[in-house]
Formats: structure tokens, sequence, C-alpha cells
């Protein structure tokens, strides 16, 4: 903590203990969460739901006209199974189930090459409405 901080805390009543909360809070969420097993029945390979999520939200990202809001990934069972439960924001200028199946597509993809999980379902909800993307008009476009 610098100097200014400091003396900005000792200035003001109850933020010190404030800031020592907030601090916790975010050292708590650094910590891994839970451990999911992949798929390699050799060895008890496992990665954290946290990564996961991260590679397959970038995988439905990737999808023009959708943005991911949450991504969430259970254990199924005592195997290796695992569902995806995702949130999306979607544009509407091009037909809602064909994008949600390109997003699902995509991210069984993702967990099989990627990752190595063994995802038995992707669950999508839209929940929100894209503004699609302008049109550039002939030659505007980067030369």
């Amino acid at each position: 903590m610098n100097a200014t901080t400091r003396a900005l805390l000792d200035d003001v009543p109850g933020l010190h203990a404030l800031a020592d909360r907030v601090l916790n809070i975010v050292r708590a969420e650094v910590r891994l969460r839970r451990l999911l097993p992949l798929a390699d029945p050799d060895r008890d390979l496992r990665i954290s739901e946290s990564a996961a999520a991260k590679v397959l939200r970038q995988a439905a990202d990737t999808i023009p006209g959708v943005a991911v809001a949450t991504c969430r990934l259970v254990p199924e069972g005592e195997g290796t199974d695992v569902q995806v439960t995702m949130t999306l924001a979607a544009a509407l200028d091009a037909p809602l189930p064909a994008q949600v199946h390109q997003v699902r597509r995509s991210v069984f993809r993702s967990a099989v090459q990627d990752l190595g999980l063994a995802v038995t379902a992707v669950d999508i909800t839209v929940v929100d409405v894209l503004e699609p993307e302008p049109l550039l008009p002939p030659g505007s476009g980067p030369s």
C-alpha cells in the first residue's frame, strides 16, 4: 500500500476495515474452485471449473452475434461426465435456433478437443438481445 492510500485510510474512520474486507473477498476469488475430472481413463486429471468455463466461453464467443453472459460446469454422478449450462445474449439478425446450435457445436468441440472434457449436454438460455452489427457501406472498410 502506498503512502497516499495509507493517508486516505487514516483520515476516514471505518475505511480501513472496509478495505480489508474487500481485499479478503478478492483473495478468496483467486482460489481454485471445484475441480472437474478430465475424460482420461488412464490418469486422474482435473481442471478447475473457472478455467474450463473460460475456455468454453471463448469458444461460444467465436460465433458472430453472440455474447456469453454466464457459463457453469457441473459434474454428473461419480464419473467424468460434465454438463454445461450457459446463458447468452444474441443479435436477432440471424435465426436464434441456428445461432444456439452453432454455439452448442462450438462448445462441444472445444470441450473435447481443447480440454478433454466428457460433456454430456450444453444447455443454453438466451437472456438478452444484442444490437446487430452495423453494415459498412462499400469502400468504407479497412484498406
